[in-house]
């Protein structure tokens, strides 16, 4: 039978094998009303070419020789086979024996794919094709891996804005050799230009700001650069959840996207149309509460952000949802629920809402179990918490504790939770359960860079996140912050090491420890000097009633040296030349509320800072110093749009013996992270060969409008004003020296957030300059996203 099966065509051997696994499902069926038969022997037949060993085909058979024969044994069988995906068909015959049955396992492999072929394709390498495709040459052919590919390709193309090219493949098998070939023919199209985007039913929105709302764009002059103004399928389809999320949280509940129409214009161009009722806009009418005793009617309402009047949104009542159940939720009726019920009054306009509540009862938090920390100590988390043992389950503060194990950057994944209790356990006391995920916090860096300042510099560190100082040989899990950095560069060197400790003495106090030396041969605008700094830091920061208000003192002793200097400098850098001991105590306030603190899009960060030289501190110079500075974020014309003010000022006066303040600590203005469109350190006052000499009071001002072009590229434009005075606390220019009141700058620039990290590039051009600054524009360019007031 076995013979005959394999001159048969491979349909008649598909259709005969079928049969014979009807025909046995069947005789098992009878076998199974009696006693189960013993297998007495498992034999393996090929239907073609033996693609696959039969020791890897036997791996795969749970049945073994004088078991006990189970249908449901074999099926699993069959299951475990396919799995490997190297065969077409399975089937199991069991042929009867005197004393038993013999399982013959009826195998079709699938053919080896020995080729892959792309036809049609002009404007794609097949390099480049292949690497979109999961099949590959050696492997089994995968019939629906190959469909998929196929989609995929098709995908391809259509988001690189050849929108009408079809793909299509064409397997071809060698059944005798087991053997296959797939070709993907590519019917490529032009690419299609978007020529405008149309809002067929707008009338309450405008259609300027509903083509903000969509991705798919009309062709512009930087599309080449932002990828819009091409039809891509995969847009357009995200684009009508766009729409309808952006109307619906307008308030037009009813709004019915009902077609999204793309009209030729010409071969190569299309008119994409949206085409939809807005309906009518609701607002919120009447609003009840249902069930609630803890608190009154007023006091909900008051908790509400969508109030009766306010329009309705979906959003605005996931939010107002969220402040009934936190505001239980502070109390300990951590399972109390709220369900809203909403009735449009379509005749009004109106939504009106019940709120139907269910209170429970309040609850207790037994105890704090601690899950999933493997390296990070018990305490560094505990003493993040903001609950206790036998204190109200307070909800709100729950969050609040979450959100600070998740600033701590050691975990992946923080879950705060109540644990549910068991049946004998209290109803009203629960386990709180905080489960994290640790991640790596060390870190070891190598790289390069340039910047308009520095030059060209390389640096090496070594940071470690979770640091703990008395955990030899890893040093991990203690909380503590350290980092190693060396930089070395064409014009400067830098060695750091810094170390945090965040809970000084089992306290909420951050001690800070920096050691550092610094070699800065960039400090002098026309190379007469260079500057040399070898110094300790200690400081101590905390929070002063809440997170966003930090208090910091810090004592600062340093040697520094004005070196190097040349001998054609003037009378007053040569005065300067030296080191000089430094000894000086500071003090700061900082209230920050920025979102982000690399990339903010919005917030404000204000410091008040003053710093106290010489004096009862020893040190070979005595001056004082105060300084304001505040930068503020927030959205531009568009959600996506950010505007930057900045504003800094300061000043500074020697007292006691000291008759200046040394060269090394004055104010300078001019260059990257203050007005761009100068060089480095060139606003204020200078000596007789026009070199930088810096003064005792400073001000400066910038504003920056910054707008995506794609997802890591930001466009922006700026202002920038100020200037540096010789006098302290005055801002009297010299006029006779051809000082202006200010100088200031325009320019453009572009930000870049890359995987190594983000970089800024900007072009100023000066506006008002002194007698003594150059006029002409100036390129800047260097690491970080925003700069640092």
């Amino acid at each position: 039978m076995m013979t005959w099966l394999r001159q048969q065509r491979p349909g008649r051997a598909m259709a005969w094998l079928l049969a014979v696994m009807s025909s046995g499902w069947l005789w098992t069926g009878a076998l199974l009303a009696q006693t189960a038969p013993v297998v007495r022997k498992i034999t393996i037949d090929y239907v073609g070419p033996a693609t696959v060993s039969e020791p890897m085909i036997r791996s795969h058979i749970r049945v073994k020789p004088g078991d006990s024969y189970l249908q449901a044994n074999t099926s699993e069988d069959i299951r475990s086979l396919y799995g490997t995906g190297q065969f077409r068909q399975v089937v199991v015959e069991p042929i009867p024996l005197p004393d038993g049955i013999e399982l013959v396992y009826h195998l079709i492999g699938k053919p080896r794919l020995t080729s892959i072929k792309f036809e049609g394709n002009k404007k794609y390498s097949e390099s480049k094709l292949s690497k979109k495709v999961t099949s590959k040459v050696g492997e089994p052919l995968d019939e629906a891996k190959i469909f998929n590919d196929t989609l995929e390709l098709q995908k391809f193309y259509q988001k690189s804005g050849y929108h009408q090219t079809t793909v299509t493949n064409l397997v071809s098998i060698d059944e005798r050799a087991g053997r296959g070939t797939v070709t993907f023919q590519i019917n490529e199209s032009p690419k299609i230009k978007i020529e405008r985007v149309e809002f067929v039913g707008a009338q309450n929105l405008k259609e300027s700001k509903l083509r903000r709302v969509v991705k798919t764009r009309k062709r512009w002059f930087f599309s080449w650069l932002t990828g819009s103004g091409r039809l891509k399928d995969d847009v357009l389809e995200d684009d009508r959840e766009r729409l309808a999320d952006h109307y619906r949280n307008a308030g037009y509940i009813d709004f019915d996207l009902q077609d999204v129409k793309v009209d030729s214009t010409g071969p190569k161009s299309v008119v994409v149309r949206f085409v939809f009722t807005e309906g009518r806009q609701y607002k919120v009418g009447d609003v009840a509460f249902k069930g609630n005793t803890l608190f009154s009617n007023d006091e909900l309402a008051r908790t509400l952000k969508m109030g009766v009047g306010e329009i309705f949104t979906p959003k605005g009542l996931e939010r107002d949802l969220e402040a009934l159940r936190d505001r239980y939720g502070a109390k300990g009726y951590i399972d109390a629920t709220v369900v809203p019920l909403k009735n449009p009054n379509v005749e009004r306009g109106t939504m009106d809402l019940s709120y139907q509540i269910e209170e429970g009862q309040q609850v207790f938090i037994e105890k704090i179990e601690i899950k999933g920390n493997t390296k990070t100590k018990d305490k560094v988390i505990r003493r993040e918490l903001a609950v206790a043992p036998g204190e109200v389950f307070d909800m709100t503060r729950v969050k609040l504790s979450q959100r600070r194990l998740e600033n701590l950057q050691y975990f992946e994944k923080v879950d705060a939770r109540a644990e549910q209790p068991g049946p004998t356990d209290p109803p009203n006391r629960r386990n709180l359960v905080v489960s994290v995920d640790e991640k790596n916090t060390g870190h070891f860096t190598i790289g390069a860079g340039f910047s308009s300042i520095d030059s060209l510099i390389g640096y090496v560190e070594v940071r470690q996140g979770n640091f703990d100082l008395f955990k030899p040989p890893r040093f991990e899990g203690g909380g503590q912050k350290m980092r190693l950095r060396a930089t070395l560069g064409t014009v400067r060197q830098d060695y750091l090491i810094s170390f945090v400790e965040p809970w000084f003495l089992e306290r909420k106090l951050a001690l800070g420890v920096d050691l550092y030396h610094r070699v800065l041969n960039y400090v002098s605008l026309n190379d007469l000097y260079d500057e040399r700094r070898t110094g300790a830091r200690l400081s101590l920061s905390r929070a002063l009633g809440t997170d966003l208000l930090i208090g910091s003192v810090a004592y600062t002793i340093e040697r520094v040296g004005v070196v190097n200097v040349n001998p054609n400098a003037s009378q007053v850098i040569q005065d300067e030349a030296g080191y000089r001991l430094v000894s000086k105590v500071g003090a700061s306030v900082t209230y920050d509320t920025r979102d982000h603190s690399l990339m903010p899009t919005r917030g404000h960060r204000v410091e008040l800072f003053s710093e106290v030289a010489g004096g009862p501190f020893m040190g070979d110079t005595d001056y004082y110093k105060v300084e304001l500075r505040g930068v503020k974020y927030f959205r531009g014309f568009h959600p996506s749009h950010i505007v930057e003010v900045a504003a800094r000022a300061g000043s500074m006066a020697p007292f006691g013996d000291s008759k200046r303040v040394p060269l090394f600590d004055r104010f300078f203005l001019g260059g990257l992270y203050s007005l761009r469109g100068f060089d480095y350190r060139d606003v204020g006052p200078k000596d007789v060969n026009g070199e930088p000499i810096g003064g005792n009071t400073y001000w400066f001002g910038s504003v920056e409008y910054s707008i995506p072009i794609i997802q890591q590229v930001r466009f922006a434009v700026f202002y920038d004003i100020g200037n540096v005075y010789a006098q302290s606390w005055s801002f009297n220019h010299n006029s006779s020296l051809g000082e202006k009141f200010y100088n200031d700058n325009w320019g453009v620039g572009i930000r870049l957030n890359l995987p190594i990290g983000p970089m800024r590039f900007d072009f100023g051009v000066p506006i008002t300059t002194d007698s003594r600054n150059d006029s002409s524009g100036k390129f800047q360019f260097g690491v970080g996203y925003t700069r640092e007031f």
